[in-house]
């Protein structure tokens, strides 16, 4: 029996401890807290859809209260009657304005208190009801139904002015188009635009061609002085650029690609690079005014190109003539190499251009020094009959005229 007791009085406290919380909580659901609160009464002209028991009344923003009680009012159907429980403190007045707004944009509905006097007088509770308060019919106006009206007032736009908007996009497909057309005119007109307005960027990728070293063709210098005159080119190949034979591959890319010199200038400094590393003459040189006459190396490039066909490849092709100091051809030659591009960029281009000059560097640095000369006659020498060739541009002095001698009788 005692343990039934214990039993009986546990359960009991347990059911009186649960009881008291509910009270509580219901307490504080229905009277608005532990702090005294005023209560005021809000007609709604329209729907108060999500508004609930317990969602926030606040004031220019700052919480001052709750929703305690929602109901229909029986008299109005239109009409809903909600009962908010406030700060006693709240400025409250008759010109306060009412207003459902949401916290966040998909928060929970609160009702908002704003505005109103200093002067203006507050509510006073009237037979015992507390004081009521009028919402305007825009107040409950949710954002659903906001943005359901500006959709509305769009569609309508759209509808009075559909055939501008059909034209409009008409134009701009038009327009399009065109632009799709000349698109690489238009890619000119820009960079020649940003030229212009120097803003074009530094070209990438100056090369030059590399002359012969190494190993010499000679021992020692066979030939007296030479001098390299500037190659003729044609007028294609007169340009500092990498220049392509047929047409040029989608996006040229080899474009931008770019000697230091126009290429006639640049053949002949590396070939007089190549005629002194090989030390088989006195001199090497370009052609001077106070120079004796001399042996003249005389180029004609012609080929330095890129050709696409039937594989990128470059080729070199240089014609080569040996003139004595007297004006004598001692020999000609045209020499010519190809070398095919590892890769179709500007640094290959211009390494299978470079490779190309240099076999014929190589071809024509020996053909030169090898090439049998004519023997010049020495300095002072005198003809075989012993007569000074000087006499000869000296007047001639052969005394006074001697008179005839007398007839014998």
């Amino acid at each position: 029996m005692e343990t039934k007791a214990r039993y009986t009085l546990i359960g009991s406290f347990v059911l009186a401890v649960t009881l008291a919380a509910f009270a509580f909580v219901y307490w504080l659901a229905n009277s608005g807290g532990l702090a005294d609160r005023q209560v005021f009464r809000i007609r709604f002209q329209s729907s108060v859809s999500g508004l609930l028991k317990g969602s926030s009344v606040v004031f220019n923003g700052i919480r001052v209260g709750e929703v305690v009680d929602i109901a229909l009012n029986a008299d109005a159907p239109k009409e809903v009657m909600v009962t908010i429980a406030v700060d006693p403190s709240t400025p409250v007045r008759d010109d306060t304005e009412v207003n459902v707004d949401f916290q966040g944009l998909t928060g929970a509905p609160v009702i908002e208190l704003s505005g109103g006097e200093a002067t203006a007088a507050r509510f006073a509770a009237v037979a015992g009801e507390p004081p009521l308060l009028n919402a305007g019919t825009a107040s409950t106006q949710s954002l659903t139904q906001s943005a359901r009206a500006t959709l509305t007032r769009l569609d309508k736009v759209i509808d009075d002015n559909s055939a501008a908007l059909h034209d409009a996009i008409q134009g701009i497909s038009t327009f399009a188009g065109v632009l799709s057309r000349n698109s690489e005119r238009i890619d000119g007109i820009l960079a020649g635009l940003e030229r212009f307005a120097g803003g074009a960027k530094a070209k990438p990728g100056i090369y030059v061609l590399t002359a012969l070293s190494g190993k010499q063709a000679c021992k020692g210098a066979k030939h007296p002085q030479l001098v390299v005159p500037e190659p003729a080119a044609a007028m294609a190949f007169n340009s500092d650029k990498v220049i392509v034979i047929g047409t040029p591959p989608d996006n040229n890319p080899f474009d931008k690609a770019q000697f230091t010199d126009n290429i006639p200038s640049v053949v002949q400094s590396k070939l007089i690079e190549s005629f002194e590393n090989s030390d088989c003459f006195d001199g090497v040189t370009r052609p001077l005014d106070n120079l004796e006459p001399s042996e003249q190396l005389q180029a004609e490039i012609r080929s330095f190109a890129l050709t696409m066909t039937p594989t990128p490849s470059a080729t070199v092709e240089i014609a080569v003539k040996l003139v004595s100091a007297g004006g004598k051809i001692e020999g000609s030659r045209v020499f010519t190499e190809q070398t095919p591009l590892a890769a179709v960029d500007s640094p290959s281009a211009v390494a299978a251009l470079d490779a190309s000059f240099g076999k014929v560097a190589a071809a024509i640095v020996p053909w030169v020094a090898d090439l049998p000369r004519a023997a010049a006659p020495a300095k002072g020498a005198k003809p075989a009959d012993g007569a000074d060739p000087k006499d000869d541009d000296l007047p001639k002095d052969d005394g006074p005229e001697m008179p005839e001698p007398p007839a014998a009788p």
